[in-house]
């Protein structure tokens, strides 16, 4: 867990939070919003770690204390995390919330509960949830982190503290990649460049194997997406299928490839591409689709996207778009 003073970038949220502290002006519900891969939980973590510092500066944690050390080695007793179980955060999860916090706190102080990816809530966990909300307990603080706060009741959102965050410059994303260890620059500037401003996406990339293995096989199967037939479709997809963040990877790989072949059928104007070491590939895939061909992929691809980002299946999800992809007929 880190110190608000380690951590680069979203600097309107993280100073809307320590001034919290120094004014001493914490609420009982924050709702930190915004893309995935951009610091959320981390801040959220952060926040935790100086609520629950027992020698706290005006405004960040002091990284020394016996509360700083339990919440680095991540055993300490007053501050806890509910997560996604199969998917969603299930009614059980929420009551068991609900029984923890009418317990004193351990250590005297605050007891911190954040839950991450909260829109995941089934109706009944977000029914619960919002009756603690309701009546919250004296020195209880509820953080809750997600990417899509309308998912959530507007009962929920309206006695919440919003603190939204947003995408970084893709020149922030590059330096802070580069002072990476192993990182060279030229690969910290096109990861950058890829991950749209989002610092997590930038080190999924770099950590799902080689970049330029992915990218090159990305260029293949969007050059063969129009001739295949369902059954190979499938195929396709299952050869990217994994886990819910390798899924999302390949599906924003395939936006931000979409996403050049439209800027190059419109301008032809390099300077736009992203994938521009591949810029063959782009001018050639592009030649051979028609404009709304290309604005209905990018549709299909959002559309994907959005459904994994409401815990659907990773699998079918894959399936569902390559099926789509593969049935171009009506728009060519």
């Amino acid at each position: 867990m880190k110190l608000f003073s380690e951590i680069y970038g979203q600097n309107n949220a993280i100073d809307l939070l320590r001034r919290s502290l120094a004014r001493r002006m914490v609420s009982h519900a924050y709702l930190f919003c915004g893309p995935s891969g951009v610091g959320k939980k981390t801040c959220a973590e952060a926040f935790a770690r100086a609520l629950l510092c027992s020698q706290a500066t005006e405004d960040d944690a002091c990284g020394e204390c016996r509360s700083c050390r339990q919440a680095e080695a991540g055993n300490h007793p007053d501050f806890f995390k509910v997560e996604p179980d199969g998917g969603s955060i299930k009614i059980d999860q929420a009551r068991e919330v609900q029984r923890r916090i009418t317990l004193a706190p351990f250590q005297g102080g605050r007891q911190v509960c954040l839950i991450d990816r909260a829109e995941s809530m089934t109706d009944e966990a977000a029914n619960c949830f919002l009756k603690i909300l309701e009546e919250p307990p004296a020195g209880v603080v509820f953080i809750l982190v997600c990417i899509q706060p309308y998912a959530l009741p507007a009962t929920v959102l309206s006695r919440c503290q919003q603190v939204s965050f947003q995408l970084l410059p893709v020149s922030q994303v590059a330096l802070i990649l580069a002072g990476s260890p192993g990182i060279k620059p030229e690969e910290a500037d096109l990861t950058a460049l890829l991950s749209g401003g989002s610092v997590g996406q930038a080190f999924d990339l770099l950590g799902s194997g080689s970049l330029a293995e992915r990218r090159k096989r990305l260029a293949e199967i969007i050059s063969a997406i129009d001739s295949v037939g369902p059954g190979e479709a499938c195929r396709l997809a299952d050869s990217l299928s994994g886990s819910r963040e390798e899924t999302l990877s390949w599906i924003e790989g395939l936006m931000l490839w979409y996403r050049d072949l439209l800027i190059w059928k419109e301008s032809e104007n390099e300077k736009l591409i992203i994938n521009r070491d591949f810029l063959p590939a782009i001018r050639e895939q592009a030649s051979r689709r028609k404009l709304p061909l290309l604005i209905d992929r990018l549709e299909k691809i959002e559309g994907a996207r959005n459904k994994l980002s409401r815990n659907a299946n990773p699998r079918l999800v894959l399936d569902v778009l390559f099926l789509n992809l593969c049935r171009p007929a009506d728009l060519a």
